[in-house]
């Protein structure tokens, strides 16, 4: 069963808070996640090592494996959930850890096999338990060619490749590399340009390679 370990570097949220959030993320991942896209289930703990900030400017752990990163203080000037951002960032984890899938859709473009994009805004979210999850969209999004029932966990896409208000996707373009779609609310959001160390901005630089640290895990 893998393990997630999530480390708890921000300033603007205290491990006690994070926490509480574990028991959600688990469950979501396992239950949600799980029953749609088929990923292993995982266990999640708090990890108070003092390596999160050395990890802070890598793309892999030293073991080559994935990271994740939450920008706390950017959804909070959003007046964003953490935990919807969390959780957004660990299903995308989940089921495109690598950063290299992508869907064509039936005019030949290819689109980031990004679960959680297109549906980003809490107003979109659920609750499991008090804490606020993100949705995320169904293989169904892709309009894969026997696509039939939801277009995402929660039901408020009505089609494939439906970018939500809140939301944004990336498509590949030869010309252009990787071009973002944003949905109208999402513009005006902190959000809406890829940050240093995000999903977004980390895919652009595959073909450079991902960088590894050389932290080792006591």
């Amino acid at each position: 069963m893998p393990q997630i370990a999530v480390m708890n570097e921000s300033t603007a949220i205290s491990d006690a808070d994070v926490q509480k959030m574990l028991p959600a993320f688990q469950q979501q991942w396992n239950n949600d996640l799980r029953a749609v896209w088929g990923v292993d289930d995982a266990s999640f703990v708090l990890d108070d090592s003092d390596q999160a900030d050395a990890l802070a400017y890598h793309d892999l752990t030293n073991q080559g494996l994935p990271i994740s990163k939450v920008f706390v203080k950017t959804l909070l000037a959003d007046k964003a959930s953490v935990s919807v951002g969390a959780t957004h960032e660990l299903c995308e984890m989940a089921v495109d850890p690598w950063l290299n899938s992508a869907y064509q859709d039936p005019k030949g473009v290819f689109w980031a096999g990004e679960v959680a994009d297109p549906v980003e805004s809490d107003q979109y979210g659920y609750k499991i338990g008090d804490i606020l999850v993100t949705d995320f969209i169904t293989p169904n999004w892709f309009a894969h060619e026997h696509a039939h029932g939801h277009i995402d966990f929660k039901s408020h896409a009505h089609k494939a490749f439906d970018v939500l208000d809140g939301g944004y996707a990336q498509k590949f373009d030869p010309a252009q590399g990787w071009v973002q779609v944003t949905g109208s609310m999402a513009r005006n959001t902190h959000r809406a340009h890829a940050q240093r160390g995000s999903r977004r901005e980390r895919r652009t630089r595959l073909a450079q390679g991902l960088k590894r640290s050389a932290i080792r895990r006591g």
